[in-house]
């Protein structure tokens, strides 16, 4: 007997065994296992079985009977709760209905009424799968804008070459070079492990975050000084010249 048994007093008749209007199993939804039934014919007297069946009605009427039936949220809530989901949220637990009546009907329209499917039970792979895959190691990755990394470039160009970054830089080829390399370096991003240690102060087991960079400003601030170089060697020469003479007057102003 299914869990969402309960909703055989929501349902008129047998959802059309499975079939909608157009004579398929598109837009149904399987709920279980009707149970059989004995009716009395009023005409006859006589009791007749219902044979058991299936129990399906349409995607629509599936969502909204989460709103309908406080059974069927109440049923549902387990569910979650059952899989380590935090019910707090009746926003969340209500898309997570809905998830799981869409799911369940593809399995039972794709399959052509083959694989019956609940709501339930496609949560219960889907989440309970979630909760027992093995714990992948994470990647935290450094957000830097294009304006900062442009703002590096022009910042060192004017330190090495002694002059800001030109519209004729951007568009030469070395620039667009540099550029694809500082992304690649920047979506190296960090690699983050997690450990479970002692806190000194509390004396409680606590989760901590250990991230070590992958890359590092120096390192932008190197590959940058490289590209320039390479690309303007007689700005950095005649910058260096200057450094020079500006140091030596500065020496001679001190004696």
């Amino acid at each position: 007997m299914s869990a969402l048994d309960n909703l055989d007093n929501n349902l008129s008749g047998d959802g059309g065994g499975g079939f909608n209007s157009l004579g398929g199993y598109v837009n149904q939804v399987y709920l279980g296992e009707k149970s059989s039934k004995q009716i009395r014919m009023k005409r006859s007297g006589k009791t007749v079985t219902v044979p058991a069946g299936a129990k399906t009605i349409s995607v629509p009427e599936a969502k909204a009977l989460y709103l309908k039936d406080p059974k069927v949220e109440a049923q549902w809530l387990s569910t979650l709760r059952k899989n380590g989901v935090n019910t707090s949220d009746p926003i969340k637990n209500r898309a997570l209905w809905d998830i799981a009546v869409a799911g369940a009907s593809d399995w039972y329209a794709t399959s052509g009424g083959t694989q019956k499917i609940t709501p339930e039970q496609y949560a219960n792979w889907y989440l309970g799968g979630q909760k027992k895959a093995p714990a992948l190691p994470s990647r935290s990755v450094y957000q830097y804008a294009p304006e900062q990394l442009a703002a590096k470039i022009d910042e060192t160009a004017q330190s090495l070459l002694g002059r800001a970054i030109t519209d004729a830089d951007k568009s030469a080829s070395w620039y667009k070079d540099l550029n694809k390399a500082l992304n690649t370096m920047v979506m190296q991003g960090t690699v983050t492990t997690r450990q479970k240690v002692r806190n000194p102060q509390t004396g409680k087991m606590e989760n901590v975050t250990i991230q070590k960079p992958e890359v590092t400003t120096e390192a932008i601030s190197q590959k940058i000084t490289e590209t320039l170089g390479a690309a303007d060697p007689v700005s950095v020469q005649r910058q260096q010249n200057l450094d020079i003479e500006k140091w030596f007057l500065s020496m001679r102003g001190n004696r």
